[in-house]
């Protein structure tokens, strides 16, 4: 690994759990020859550089020597590697789609935060709002480091290894033309020549980025794929329409996405983004189409929840209270019968899907509370009892 790494004061940088002073034997132990050890490597990294989507002081100061190990014919899990430099320049993709990332954002909210670190560091007192500042400062940091890393990241995509061609092909998604135009040119290149592909899982990521990065040519790509023979590239053509062209994107677009979004498929583990839900991907690429769509969507959501659970239906759920619910939450003490008829067969559905809202047997936290900002009854019991004025293990209408 570079000696650089020694030369960095870690004591002095913070990630999740306090000093950094772990990170580079770590960072040393991703290239060890047991897999085990390699792979504790990475549970630490996750866990403090990316907790939760987050990133600290020491995740920018990590990516110059993952990507000497990425880089690295030798060093083994290459792509595991890669994928972690695509976690360290965005935490969870979920934040960020359908439309990708919004550095311009980012950069208003990290605005300040250098500065308050800085005070941090010498002790003073901090308001809310400048630690704030310094979570977006590290997070824009840590973007910033790997979009540096971008041509050594894209020269990967001439490898042999399918699975790091498509997670630098993912990665390079999140560096758009409008944030990096310096990166954009060569990026879409690269991604034209993994879409064109006979392999179907790269393909399918890079015509996604070719959309999500918005450089000239995009369309070229993903219109090129909504006419394959392969239904996993077909998905990715409309999903880089709809966010390239919004509700001009044509009615082939929508059909595409309405044939995945209804459906209880099963994660395609090839593709990276929501992790492999390629049917919630198609969900949200539906709200880019507008109104002239948004019934078909709603029905095609409606249709899904009762099929998937925890993770997968929160996208589901998210975009049906955002159809159901335009105004946004109901007022409290609204009773079931004042709600309109989408918004009573949507919370009717749910009354009567209890796995949906399920995560290994456990009721999911953050579906429940998802229902709850919407001044819904939650959890299931509670919204069931609304519904029906019975108790949660009452089967109405002979169910």
């Amino acid at each position: 690994m570079h000696p650089g790494i020694d030369t960095v004061d870690w004591s002095k940088l913070r990630h999740a759990y306090g000093t950094a002073e772990d990170v580079p034997a770590n960072l040393r132990e991703l290239a060890d020859e047991d897999e085990s050890v390699r792979h504790g490597a990475f549970g630490e990294l996750w866990s403090s550089l990316v907790h939760q989507g987050s990133r600290y002081e020491a995740s920018a100061y990590a990516v110059p020597f993952l990507l000497d190990l990425v880089a690295d014919p030798a060093t083994p899990d290459r792509f595991l590697v890669a994928r972690f430099l695509a976690l360290v320049a965005i935490g969870s993709d979920e934040a960020w789609l359908p439309d990708g990332i919004d550095v311009d954002h980012l950069r208003t909210r990290a605005d300040g935060g250098e500065q308050a670190l800085r005070r941090y560091r010498e002790g003073a007192d901090l308001a809310p709002e400048d630690h704030g500042r310094i979570d977006a400062h590290a997070d824009l940091t840590a973007w910033e480091a790997v979009r540096d890393g971008l041509p050594v990241l894209r020269a990967l995509l001439r490898e042999d290894d399918s699975d790091l061609r498509t997670v630098v092909a993912y990665t390079l998604a999140w560096f758009p033309a409008t944030a990096a135009p310096e990166h954009a040119a060569a990026s879409l290149a690269a991604l034209a020549e993994i879409a064109a592909g006979t392999d179907e899982g790269p393909a399918a990521v890079a015509v996604v980025a070719a959309g999500l990065l918005g450089a000239d040519g995009a369309d070229r790509i993903a219109s090129t794929a909504l006419e394959s023979g392969s239904p996993l590239v077909r998905w990715a053509g409309a999903v880089a329409l709809a966010r390239l062209h919004g509700p001009a994107a044509g009615a082939a677009v929508a059909a595409e996405l309405l044939r995945w979004a209804g459906g209880g498929t099963r994660p395609d583990h090839r593709i990276p983004y929501l992790d492999g839900d390629l049917a919630g991907y198609a969900t949200l690429a539906l709200g880019r189409l507008g109104a002239a769509h948004a019934d078909a969507a709603f029905a095609a959501n409606l249709a899904r929840l009762p099929l998937v659970h925890a993770v997968e239906a929160l996208t589901v759920l998210g975009e049906a209270l955002r159809y159901a619910f335009p105004s946004g939450p109901v007022p409290a003490g609204t009773p079931f019968e004042s709600l309109d008829p989408d918004q009573r067969h949507l919370v009717r559905v749910l009354a009567d899907a209890p796995d949906t809202w399920r995560y290994d047997q456990l009721e999911f936290g953050n579906f429940s509370m998802l229902i709850g900002e919407y001044g819904l009854p939650n959890p299931h019991a509670r919204l069931r009892a609304y519904v029906y004025g019975s108790p949660a293990s009452a089967v109405p209408d002979g169910r």
